[in-house]
């Protein structure tokens, strides 16, 4: 008989790290939430740098964007992590130069091993190359690489690998089209 027993769950995050988390939700939640939506840009990169960030200086991060890990992300030139963005970055989470990952979208870097039956913490990370705009309410989920210049639609779930300049939407996420820019 198969069964699953969570009670042989092991909690890999360090009482360390979680300590560090407390502090880093206390000042998030303090320092930057109530800010203005985009109001404060430098200051936002301040603080996520001094948690470990590699953020450029021209990335934008809106006030009411979670951040899971700061010490986990990477932000390129005129990347921007808009309105409600969950950004739960149990490992890296890169974003190239000129991406939008839009409103309430959630890039998931963890999940659990359902083989198992104490279900351990599974972690890849994800990468959002240049130019890729991913569209409201979408899901990214572990391991998975939006290629350059692809567009992930509204509300979609992309749960392997998007190639580049194609538009991918719906769950799971599909091809759509060819991404073409007019002059």
């Amino acid at each position: 008989m198969q069964y699953i027993d969570l009670s042989k769950y092991k909690d890999v995050i360090s009482y360390k790290i979680k300590l560090v988390r407390l502090i880093w939700f206390y000042i998030w939640i303090l320092f930057i939430y109530p800010l203005p939506r985009s109001f404060g840009s430098g200051w936002k990169r301040f603080l996520l740098r001094l948690f470990g960030a590699r953020i450029s200086k021209t990335a934008v991060i809106y006030s009411s964007t979670k951040i899971y890990m700061p010490w986990n992300l990477e932000m390129g030139d005129y990347s921007c992590l808009a309105d409600g963005v969950e950004c739960y970055n149990v490992t890296l989470i890169r974003i190239g130069n000129n991406s939008t990952i839009s409103q309430r979208t959630f890039l998931c870097s963890a999940s659990h091993d359902i083989t198992k039956s104490d279900m351990p913490l599974i972690v890849k990370p994800i990468t959002i190359e240049d130019g890729v705009w991913v569209a409201a309410e979408a899901f990214i989920a572990p391991g998975v690489t939006v290629h350059k210049g692809a567009v992930v639609g509204a509300r979609a779930c992309v749960f392997k690998d998007v190639e580049p300049w194609t538009v991918v939407g719906g769950n799971p996420a599909r091809f759509l089209k060819r991404r073409e820019l007019k002059p």
